[in-house]
């Protein structure tokens, strides 16, 4: 137990101003009994953030000895948030105590002992012998690597209901689908559910493409993560069936072996046909299956017939769905969430709606400028060299080279001919330069049937298309180099940032405008106590909520870790992942303490606070929980890291090493109302 019961008094009325709106007519009268979280991506720095909002939720008590976490009904999740919501998830179907669930994933999160790993299956033929129907490449190493170290062979039937689960009732781990580009939702119930029949919207997918539930709890929760978290840019599409696919997996009740093919999950899985084209009926069933198909009506036939005809017939068998990372529609996690919530207001599951739902989120509003590479515009002499140029070149070499083969006399050594060798040596090497050339553009122009390619032969005429290799040939190889290179950097800014910050705000602000969640829902940002959040949370006029300069300084090293999926030796160093928990940890207390004060000191129409509204008991339940979470703040303030050198000494975390102000790396930077 992490804190005392202190007498404090009354704090500041700083909320006290009447809603301009009109009386919300969802506010709870259980605020803290049934909370839903949602884990934003973010690679580690999302995993360790939500690590410490868990460990918070977990020393906050309630008056009936529990603790707060125990009232978390809901998790969702996308990308870096789905290792720690998959992880803590298992381990609460499997029974198991936080305590060896916060030590094992720390220690999993530290170093970069698990991308070693990943590179070692990577390069091992072994692993891809063993797994014949995944493709060789990181983000399967990844899954592999998941599935051996955190997850044990586990499956997502390994979460269906039992015994063991005291209080999660669903959690799901959102990617995204690459066949109508929507929100691709991995879920699954775990506990009991007697409407279940009438949950029509709970789905494994989306409403185009769903896998029926059988066939879901057959998958690798390795797999599930690896589809959630495989952001753009890091790394390859999952493709669906292929890459979750596994051989000889022993099942633990009846230490039988078992497998899943990809007629398993092709048969599992339902596609909503849309446009009914005849090029998605021969993507999904077949060339010749849709001639079959077709060959049996006199007339041309309705959608309805159609959808009908085709409605009993098997997906071909080379047919796939690339998936990729959840953070790509929703970085968040907050649809599944709302989703969730509807589903429980309309009473079509017997869970009760939320009380309370907690974004946790290390994505944010801010973003660094765009910096314009700089360009050098002496274009002479080598820098003048264009494409048509070193075609000329390369066929000058090997003329030259052709030359020197067919000298009758020439230089010796020890009986080689060296102007044969010479000679031939440019000859290929001319060619080799020359074939590269000559791919490059087929590539360029898409030769889809043997090299894929850009394409440009689908948007553009064949004219316009040599007309732009023609212009192109002229253009300075630099200048070439220099446009290509402006082009990634500004699509990675688009991917990374731009597109993501704007879904972002588009997700925020159609949650916030809506009364009916304005006192049921609480972001909790990784940025929220940082330097760079100063003018946005001053404007909250909240000066008893104020941070301390060392709780400004572990929030700003937390909030400026980069997005990866390791902590290197500079990370270690600098104690990143103390950071990101205890930031975690302090911003949740923060956040909460806010919630709190603004039921109390927000007048409702009626003129009295919701807060006041609620019953005696409830209201000595609020107290209960407030008194601890100033207790902690205080705490916080005094040091950051407290709670977690408290966790890592009591769980016995391995090779834990106490982390402290005074030497923290980061605490001698100027951050004074900097970023």
């Amino acid at each position: 137990m992490y804190y005392s019961k202190p007498e404090i008094k009354n704090m500041p009325n700083a909320l006290n101003t009447t809603s301009k709106k009109d009386e919300v007519p969802m506010i709870s009268e259980t605020p803290f009994d049934h909370i839903a979280l949602a884990f934003s991506g973010g690679g580690f720095r999302a995993a360790s953030f939500s690590l410490g909002v868990l460990s918070y939720l977990n020393v906050i008590h309630t008056l009936n000895d529990q603790v707060l976490l125990d009232n978390v009904t809901f998790i969702s999740s996308a990308s870096g948030g789905s290792i720690t919501n998959a992880f803590y998830a298992l381990h609460v179907a499997q029974g198991r105590s936080f305590k060896e669930f916060y030590k094992n994933l720390t220690e999993h999160l530290s170093g970069m002992a698990l991308m070693n790993v990943v590179f070692e299956k990577l390069n091992n033929d072994k692993e891809w012998t063993d797994n014949p129907y995944k493709r060789r490449n990181i983000i399967n190493a990844f899954a592999l690597t998941y599935d051996d170290l955190l997850f044990k062979r586990a499956l997502l039937s390994d979460l269906h209901p039992n015994d063991h689960n005291k209080h999660l009732e669903e959690v799901c781990f959102n990617a995204t689908e690459f066949y109508r580009g929507l929100v691709f939702r991995q879920q699954v119930k775990m506990k009991m559910d007697v409407k279940s029949h009438e949950d029509i919207q709970f789905r494994f997918g989306n409403f185009n493409i769903k896998l029926g539930q059988t066939t879901a709890g057959k998958l690798k929760i390795a797999d599930l993560l690896a589809a959630s978290s495989c952001f753009p840019a890091g790394f390859e599409p999952v493709i669906f069936p292929d890459d979750f696919t596994y051989v000889d997996l022993p099942i633990a009740a009846t230490g039988e072996l078992t497998s899943l093919n990809k007629r398993n999950l092709l048969d599992g899985l339902s596609i909503a046909l849309q446009e009914i084209s005849r090029s998605e009926l021969v993507k999904l069933f077949g060339q010749a299956k849709v001639d079959d198909v077709l060959a049996d009506f006199t007339k041309t036939p309705s959608i309805m017939e159609l959808r009908q005809a085709f409605s009993k017939e098997k997906l071909a068998d080379d047919f796939k769905i690339g998936m990729m990372d959840g953070g790509i529609t929703d970085n968040q996690a907050l649809e599944s969430m709302l989703d969730a919530q509807k589903r429980r207001i309309k009473k079509k599951t017997a869970f009760s709606p939320f009380d309370l739902m907690l974004i946790n989120d290390v994505g944010s509003h801010y973003m660094e400028p765009y910096k314009l590479p700089k360009e050098n515009k002496n274009y002479k002499g080598i820098g003048a060299i264009s494409i048509n140029n070193l075609i000329v070149i390369l066929c000058l070499f090997f003329l030259f080279g052709l030359i020197m083969i067919s000298k009758t006399l020439g230089f010796q050594l020890g009986g080689i001919q060296l102007n044969v060798v010479i000679g031939t040596t440019i000859c290929v090497l001319s060619l080799c330069f020359l074939l590269i050339l000559a791919i490059l553009r087929k590539f360029i122009e898409g030769d889809t049937n043997r090299l894929g390619g850009l394409n440009l032969n689908k948007n553009f005429s064949s004219d316009i298309v040599t007309n732009l290799f023609e212009h192109f040939g002229s253009t300075p190889i630099v200048v070439i180099y220099r446009m290509i290179k402006e082009r990634f950097a500004s699509v990675l800014i688009l991917n990374n940032d731009v597109f993501l910050k704007r879904i972002r705000y588009l997700l925020y602000n159609k949650t916030y405008e809506s009364d009916k969640y304005r006192f049921k829902i609480k972001t909790n940002h990784v940025y929220d106590l940082s330097f760079s959040n100063d003018f946005n949370r001053n404007r909250k006029n909240l000066p008893f909520l104020t941070p301390s300069r060392a709780q400004q300084i572990v929030a700003q090293a937390a909030f400026e870790m980069p997005t990866t999926l390791w902590f290197d030796a500079k990370s270690q160093e600098e104690e990143t992942l103390a950071a990101l928990i205890a930031c975690g940890q302090y911003t949740t207390c923060y956040n909460l303490l806010e919630y709190i004060y603004r039921l109390k000191n927000t007048v409702s129409k009626s003129g009295s606070t919701y807060y006041q509204q609620l019953t005696k008991s409830y209201q000595e339940k609020i107290d209960f929980i407030e008194k601890q979470l100033l207790q902690h703040w205080h705490q916080f303030r005094a040091d950051p890291f407290f709670l977690y050198n408290q966790l890592g000494k009591d769980f016995q975390v391995n090779r834990f090493k106490s982390c402290h102000m005074g030497s923290f790396s980061a605490a001698g930077g100027n951050f004074d109302g900097l970023r």
